[in-house]
């Protein structure tokens, strides 16, 4: 890798947050359009190595270096402060496919233990509440989409979020039927 690729790579990882492309191109000194370049090469020689972590091109030029989503339940709980416990990431997902919901519509279809995923979930600033009458109407943030790559736009948040959960599902299918063919 050249230099300037090594200082966007190191740069996308010091950060731990999308950052914008006229912030990175001015980190090298290069264009927005050879940054760009850079950055999409960096993106693809990560998805090649079939690693832990990914190179996302995010909404509004921005770009970010994060933990590939699906191993986020196997790892979250070695996060500092801890990230989301298994139950919490699928009432997550439920509030993400189904927003905006009420917080009284997801405890009836996902029972009460969800009152705590859902002050978790506020207090990581991935889920919104507002007042409806005497509940909460739910929806998920900017930092949500952004954190797992995903685009802001709720109807395409949306479709990409049933993608890679069927992706998700296929893998952990495979794993199994593998690991139930060694035995």
């Amino acid at each position: 890798m050249d230099d300037d690729m090594l200082t966007l790579e190191a740069a996308l990882y010091a950060a731990g947050r999308p950052l914008t492309i006229e912030e990175l191109a001015d980190l090298i000194s290069k264009a927005t359009s050879t940054t760009k370049s850079l950055l999409e090469d960096l993106g693809y020689k990560y998805s090649k190595r079939d690693g832990a972590l990914e190179v996302v091109s995010l909404p509004r030029n921005r770009y970010v270096m994060q933990l590939k989503p699906e191993l986020t339940p196997r790892v979250g709980r070695l996060i500092p402060g801890g990230l989301l416990s298994f139950a919490t990431l699928q009432t997550l997902v439920f509030i993400a496919l189904k927003q905006p919901i009420l917080q009284s519509d997801l405890v009836t279809q996902r029972g009460t233990h969800c009152y705590e995923h859902v002050r978790d979930l506020e207090e990581k600033k991935f889920i919104r509440s507002e007042p409806e009458g005497r509940t909460k109407l739910l929806r998920t943030t900017k930092l949500f989409a952004d954190y797992f790559g995903l685009d802001p736009d709720k109807v395409r948040l949306k479709a990409q979020l049933k993608h890679k959960l069927r992706r998700i599902l296929e893998e952990q299918r495979q794993r199994e039927e593998s690991s139930e063919s060694l035995h």
